[in-house]
């Protein structure tokens, strides 16, 4: 009886001296284990971007704007086009001004929902601005939610011209990219002809 007695006393010591008490756990660093790594930036998806297409050929006066009114979580938007065209000789040098044979045209809608057409010949009535072979044009303007971001892309020229226009949006907060309209044609045919590609398309801010 005094064994079973001294056992059971022994046992009872064993676990005793096996148990710790919460003290002896170190407080863990949970900003340490996780740290905070700020918010998130929200990402955008090009699927909910709709393009929708024009008719390139449409005279301007066809025109009808096709923005949308939206009246919660209104977005302002930094809008920039860029174009450029070249015409070029049989050596590759940039055709003199007095010379050019081009007639390319850029369309967009601005600020104030005007279609506005800049062209690469002077002699078209219907521009606001004209484009000088081989440099760059860029403009910069702001429009909100339900502002269509339009761009056309059209025209005639000889072998070795090309024009190029890239339209592009993005939210004063940086959140929302809006997917750019980008067109990029050569004219490769004998002679005078017309761009393979014309282009007529825009999206609705969101």
């Amino acid at each position: 009886m005094n064994v079973m007695k001294y056992m059971l006393v022994a046992m009872v010591v064993l676990l005793a001296s096996c148990s710790r008490s919460t003290t002896d756990y170190a407080e863990e660093d949970y900003d340490l284990l996780f740290p905070f790594a700020g918010i998130e930036k929200p990402k955008v998806s090009y699927e909910d971007q709709i393009v929708q297409l024009g008719n390139p050929d449409a005279p301007v006066s066809d025109f009808v704007y096709p923005g949308v009114e939206i009246n919660t979580n209104v977005r302002t938007y930094n809008v920039t086009l860029t174009c450029q065209f070249r015409e070029i000789d049989i050596l590759g040098n940039n055709v003199p001004d007095d010379d050019l044979a081009s007639r390319f045209v850029v369309r967009y809608v601005a600020a104030n929902r005007q279609l506005i057409t800049i062209a690469s010949n002077t002699t078209n009535e219907e521009a606001a601005q004209y484009l000088t072979n081989g440099k760059p044009l860029e403009l910069r303007f702001k429009a909100q939610s339900g502002f269509p971001m339009y761009l056309l892309v059209n025209g005639v020229g000889p072998r070795g011209s090309s024009i190029k226009a890239t339209i592009s949006a993005v939210s004063e907060d940086g959140f929302t990219i809006v997917k750019p309209l980008t067109v990029n044609e050569h004219q490769n045919e004998e002679g005078m002809d017309k761009i393979k590609g014309p282009f007529c398309a825009y999206i609705i801010l969101p």
